[in-house]
């Protein structure tokens, strides 16, 4: 009977582990005494099997060797809990002086569960569990289910300790079309600058993200006062009809239309005092565009692909040639509206007009594309396609010469960067454009083209088929309207299929016995505010995590592609002792897969391991039945 104290084996085997403290000391700083330090201790342990067998066995088999080993493991948990593990140093530095941070670094307390002190109390502990096992011997029927409970901690831990030791984790940041043949190292999922080299290379083929279907909700936020947040938002789903009630705003609300891809579609309606108008569709390939132009300053123009020429829509052949010039001209328009009273005239660049009753304007630039540039903050022009058209004003008091300047837009005529036309006037302008050294086709609803190149008559014909066919592309002329408006029809273009690409909806907002009605969408980053800001909405899906997402994959071994198989959650790729894991994805790019890499050599053991548990349970229940 071994009567030793708990307090023997708590020294002795505490001296044992202090020992490897120094091992470990011994390899972070000289490998030679690391290896003369391993080599002593396996005399030592020689030594003593020699002297005295029972005495080793019973250690090594004791409980009580197993309560101390057990108290331990617990500190050495403890450690690696308190201090960071496997983080940079620079953050390490934020906890720990440098002098502690050295120490740290000696004895591996930053990679604990790895170091070799830890390691050697779990293996001291597993062979204590073999010993006690092995104790048993010689087994009678009703102690080998004891015998398999036991026998099976010891083989769940050797397991787990093989895996801790030889077991690799890694990870691969993949793009379609890539092929990898190695992997960064990864440990508690902080990426290590090193990598593993495979001896076969894994190609991504594709990449598919599945998302549930789309659930788009209404949702309402309240507030009672502007100085404090909203509340917890109402979810109201956007289907047509539904009358909801918000009992924090006093409201109701109602789905008047949702539109999963909402569109608007141009067209002409036929009015009274209307403008003449054509109604137009460019072909180019299997591509068609339509268009509207209108007989109007500005309106009846379209610059050709690629600015090849200009497309002029008149209701009325011009007969003469000052007709035609006036209609090629490029003209700049300015409408002032001072004290309820508008005029509009045509002005030059260059040139000072009469603005207000205090001021005088001059016009000193103008861009057909505004644009800053980042480097000078200067204003210059993207191209010469007039699709954001600004142009510049210096207004000069009449009296004191005082100045001041202001950029106006012709597609944001409200928009001035902050600063104020003077005399608390308004002021617009309209670009209409020509071009240099291209054709100018005016075309007229009697179906005749006048072509005009810097202003001069080129030639006269007719259209034929009501198109102009430029070979690579044509304009058709589908209609024309005498007397004609712009009517725009809102539509789904989903056409009852599963496409979202613009989600978009209108409501019916009642309150207090009024109504007020909104149209927002899904794209829309700022909510839509009512009630002074009391109350806020939006249009959002509430399915945006996706269902599933896997990767199509191939394995090359020795220039053959030896195996394809589609990698998704609980799916992995095995080969070659690798686990390979479908783990993670960026919504914002389709074609990257994030995949993990494991190597676990220890698993299929505390596998048997946990077989064996179950077993013994099973056999220790059936011999006590």
């Amino acid at each position: 009977m071994n009567k030793k104290s708990l307090g023997y084996y708590f020294l002795t085997s505490g001296l044992i582990i202090a020992y490897y403290f120094l091992v470990q000391l011994f390899f972070n700083l000289n490998k030679s005494f690391f290896y003369g330090s391993l080599f002593v201790f396996l005399l030592f342990v020689v030594f003593f099997i020699f002297k005295d067998k029972k005495a080793f066995f019973d250690y090594l088999s004791s409980v009580k060797l197993a309560v101390a080993l057990i108290i331990y493991l617990a500190i050495g948990t403890i450690i690696g809990t308190l201090i960071l593990q496997n983080v940079d140093e620079a953050r390490y530095l934020q906890y720990y002086s440098p002098d502690f941070l050295r120490v740290i670094k000696l004895f591996n307390l930053q990679d604990t569960y790895h170091s070799i002190w830890f390691m050697f109390i779990v293996g001291f502990l597993n062979l204590n569990l073999l010993f006690c096992t092995l104790k048993k011997f010689p087994l009678k029927k009703r102690d080998i289910g004891f015998f398999l409970i036991h026998l099976s901690i010891f083989v769940i831990v050797l397991g787990g300790s093989i895996s801790a030791i030889w077991g690799v984790k890694g990870y691969i940041n993949f793009h379609v079309g890539e092929t990898h043949n190695e992997f960064n190292l990864t440990r508690y999922d902080t990426m290590l600058d090193k990598k593993v080299k495979l001896n076969f290379g894994i190609r991504l083929d594709k990449f598919q993200i599945e998302y549930y279907p789309p659930d788009y909700r209404v949702y309402v936020y309240t507030r009672k006062t502007t100085d404090r947040d909203f509340g917890k938002p109402y979810s109201f789903k956007a289907k047509d009809g539904e009358i909801y009630r918000v009992k924090e705003a006093d409201a109701n609300l109602r789905i008047v239309k949702f539109f999963k891809n909402y569109k608007q579609q141009k067209g002409i309606k036929h009015v009274k005092n209307g403008v003449p108008s054509a109604f137009v569709r460019l072909e180019q390939g299997n591509t068609k565009a339509t268009g509207i132009f209108f007989d109007s300053p500005g309106n009846d123009r379209f610059f050709l692909p690629d600015e090849e020429g200009l497309v002029v829509f008149k209701w009325k052949k011009p007969e003469t040639k000052k007709e035609v010039e006036d209609i090629v001209k490029e003209r700049f328009i300015l409408s002032i509206d001072c004290e309820g009273k508008t005029r509009v005239f045509p002005v030059e660049i260059g040139e000072s007009y009469d603005f207000s009753k205090n001021y005088n304007v001059r016009i000193t630039g103008f861009v057909p594309s505004f644009s800053i540039d980042t480097a000078t903050g200067k204003v210059v022009s993207k191209g010469s396609n007039p699709d954001n058209p600004a142009i510049h004003l210096l207004f000069s008091n009449k009296k004191t010469g005082e100045k001041s300047d202001i950029w106006v837009f012709q597609n944001f005529p409200e928009f001035s960067h902050g600063k104020r036309v003077p005399d608390g006037c308004s002021v617009k302008f309209l670009y209409i454009p020509t071009i240099k050294d291209k054709p100018v086709y005016i075309v007229s609803s009697d179906g005749s083209v006048i072509e005009v190149v810097n202003g001069r008559i080129k030639k006269r014909f007719r259209m034929r088929d009501n198109s102009l066919d430029f070979g690579r592309y044509k304009i058709v002329f589908e209609r024309f309207e005498k007397s004609g408006d712009l009517k725009i029809e809102e539509v789904d273009a989903s056409k009852g299929k599963n496409d979202f690409s613009n989600p978009v909806v209108k409501i019916e907002w009642e309150e207090k016995g009024k109504t007020k009605d909104l149209t927002f969408s899904a794209k829309d980053k700022q909510a839509t505010f009512l009630d002074d800001g009391r109350v806020a909405l939006l249009l959002r899906n509430k399915n945006t995590d996706p269902k599933a997402y896997r990767s199509y994959v191939t394995v090359i071994k020795d220039g053959k592609e030896v195996k394809k198989q589609v990698i998704e959650v609980n799916h992995p790729l095995v080969f070659g002792g690798y686990y390979f894991y479908q783990s993670n994805y960026d919504p914002k790019d389709p074609n990257y897969s994030g995949i993990s890499v494991a190597k676990d050599p220890g698993v299929y053991i505390v596998f048997l391991g946990f077989f064996m548990l179950t077993l013994g349970g099973i056999l220790r229940f059936y011999f006590k039945m």
